[in-house]
């Protein structure tokens, strides 16, 4: 019987059965019978099992115990005969009590009609009962708590420890061994938290992907928690935050959960609910409280084939005192204490995803001086071309978008078709969109769309499949148009300027547009496209007429002119002692450049006499000057 649910007068009346049953004169052969309580350990706030055990040379009538314990250290929560000798012994009055500082159990094996005189028999360690001991705080250094028996001071009238034996009590006094038990309290490893590493693939999609929150904990089962995790808004977003496999299976009562752009609280109660059963998260290692699931920000699509372009990852941190308002910290609940876990960070990886390309190639070359290529000095113009190859489609159309440096200047009115497929096929609506602003917050952008069959009657042109016989793809390529590009005066010198395919861009719209090809009505948006570039590169500049390159024009400069047709002087700049710039070095030159200095004649042509600058004659043979000067 649990007096703890029994009315005062009925424990009294049990106490006094007991009492009148025990009542007889003391035997004094108690010798080698004892009573005992068994030692263990446990650590943080896991409850633990001691047990009470009789050794007898008789059989046993009854028996009282009365225990006492520091309440301060640890509580009783459970006093039990289930499973004892007590109990298979049918024992048919037992009534425990747990008290303040202790507890008593008084047991009369046959105490009911009719009488039949049953015992609990003779034998070593025979189990009376069990106790189920919890610690009240989480110690930092081992601890024992002595669990002693204590005649005299327990519960009232005051009670001592004894079996019954022949009708006989049998105490302490009478040779009845006591023998107290240990409860040690270890030192628990501290609980810690951790974060598993998580990914998504960065499809564009919103595909997600989960970062889970562990737990490691042996300091007993966990009433509730709160995790506080922060991460990188420029990579990830923070969708959803559940609770984990072993939280939902503990029967978790309530939680509550913030999202936020840099990161995410998550608090848990388990019980929270009546009729408030106690349930918590069993204490052990990898114990699963919540999931945080995270998408991409930025996708990451390459074509098959290719290099793998590399991860983005965001760092994810257990942190404390920053997210919430109030703000909150990392935090789990063992036996109504908050305690602090150590913290174990991870990461959320945003994985590059491949896709299979269409067989379709765009190219960007740009073209300055036949010869030249992509190289180009200042303020020198040529052209941007696009081309395509296809060998098994039909294309109806395109959209080309582009972002490029802006010391470079894209002429937005410059499209044209001339020496193009286009031009012999037909297009019948072409746009073109160039920002060349550099300080609108989005750089200079460059969107072209062209599509063959727009208007009426609608006859289904398309541009033709290209041939290769090479096997490379390039080699049968065709030019879809081009635009006129000039390096700007103050691009950097010998630096690349780039000109790139690029996505979401919206040129000097508010539409946000990508590259595609439209192939039998679909938008075809994974291909290869090639980027291209122009590399700046100085350009030689002098005077014309500054023969001895002495940075002036005068009568020295008509000497060298002579000394170098006649004698074979050295000179530095063939150009610069062409005075009159007809591509040849001669007696003509001295000539033009005398009448010039003393007979008031034509000047020197560009770049002049006076400043230096780049020749302005493209196509004499005289060759590039041995010098330092250059407009870079």
């Amino acid at each position: 019987m649990d007096l703890s649910i029994a009315a005062p007068r009925a424990l009294k009346m049990q106490w006094i059965a007991v009492a009148l049953l025990f009542v007889s004169s003391s035997v004094f052969a108690g010798g080698g019978q004892s009573l005992s309580i068994s030692s263990t350990s446990t650590q943080g706030l896991a409850p633990a099992s001691m047990t009470i055990s009789l050794d007898s040379t008789d059989a046993t009538e009854g028996y009282v115990l009365a225990v006492a314990y520091d309440d301060s250290q640890a509580s009783v929560s459970d006093l039990s005969t289930a499973g004892t000798v007590t109990e298979s012994s049918n024992s048919e009055l037992v009534v425990p009590e747990i008290l303040s500082g202790g507890f008593t159990l008084g047991v009369v094996v046959d105490a009911e009609p009719p009488f039949d005189g049953h015992s609990i028999p003779a034998g070593s360690g025979q189990a009376l009962a069990t106790i189920t001991v919890t610690p009240m705080a989480v110690v930092s250094v081992e601890t024992d708590i002595d669990f002693s028996f204590s005649d005299n001071t327990l519960n009232n009238p005051p009670l001592a420890n004894i079996i019954v034996q022949g009708g006989m009590s049998i105490g302490a006094a009478d040779g009845l061994g006591l023998n107290g038990g240990t409860l040690t309290l270890n030192v628990p490893p501290p609980a810690t938290m951790s974060i598993e590493d998580g990914s998504a693939t960065a499809d564009g999609e919103g595909s997600t992907g989960d970062a889970r929150v562990m737990l490691d904990n042996s300091l007993g089962g966990v009433q509730g928690f709160v995790t506080a995790i922060s991460h990188d808004s420029g990579v990830i977003t923070l969708e959803a935050i559940s609770t984990g496999a072993d939280t939902e299976a503990a029967g978790a009562e309530f939680q509550i959960s913030n999202l936020y752009a840099n990161g995410g609280t998550f608090g848990v109660v388990l019980d929270f609910q009546t009729p408030f059963e106690g349930q918590t998260i069993p204490e052990g290692d990898g114990v699963h409280l919540a999931s945080y699931t995270y998408s991409c920000n930025n996708e990451n699509i390459y074509v098959e084939g290719e290099p793998t372009p590399a991860s983005e990852t965001s760092a994810l941190t257990l942190t404390d005192g920053v997210l919430g308002s109030p703000t909150l910290d990392n935090v789990i609940v063992v036996g109504g204490l908050s305690i602090s876990p150590l913290q174990e960070n991870g990461t959320f990886t945003c994985d590059p995803i491949a896709f299979p390309a269409e067989d379709t190639t765009l190219w960007m070359e740009t073209e300055f001086d036949e010869g030249s290529g992509n190289y180009a000095y200042h303020g020198q113009t040529g052209d941007l071309c696009f081309f395509y190859a296809d060998e098994d489609d039909y294309i109806q159309g395109f959209t080309f978008t582009v972002c490029y440096d802006c010391n470079l200047t894209i002429h937005e009115d410059s499209w044209e078709f001339n020496g193009s497929i286009l031009n012999q096929v037909g297009v019948e609506y072409t746009a073109v969109q160039v920002d060349d602003d550099p300080d609108d917050g989005d750089g200079c952008e460059l969107v072209v769309a062209l599509l063959l069959d727009a208007l009426p009657p609608f006859e289904g042109q398309t541009l033709p499949q290209t041939v290769s016989t090479s096997g490379n793809s390039a080699d049968g390529r065709l030019l879809v148009g081009k635009m006129r590009i000039t390096v700007d005066m103050d691009a950097e010198c010998n630096e690349d300027q780039l000109i790139e395919w690029c996505n979401d861009i919206n040129g000097t719209g508010e539409v946000n547009l990508y590259n595609n090809v439209v192939i039998d009505f679909e938008s075809i948006q994974i291909y290869e496209r090639n980027d291209t570039l122009v590399h700046v590169v100085p350009e030689e500049i002098f005077q014309r007429g500054d023969c001895n390159s002495d940075d002036k024009v005068d009568l020295a400069d008509t000497a060298t002119m002579l000394a170098n047709q006649f004698n074979g002087l050295a000179i530095l700049c063939p150009d610069a002692c062409d005075s009159n710039d007809d591509g040849h070095l001669n007696m003509a030159d001295a000539v033009h450049l005398l009448n010039w200095l003393f007979k008031f004649g034509d000047p020197p042509p560009a770049p002049g006499p006076i400043d230096d600058g780049p020749d302005a004659t493209q196509d004499d043979m005289l060759p590039v000057c041995d010098s330092d000067d250059t407009n870079c």
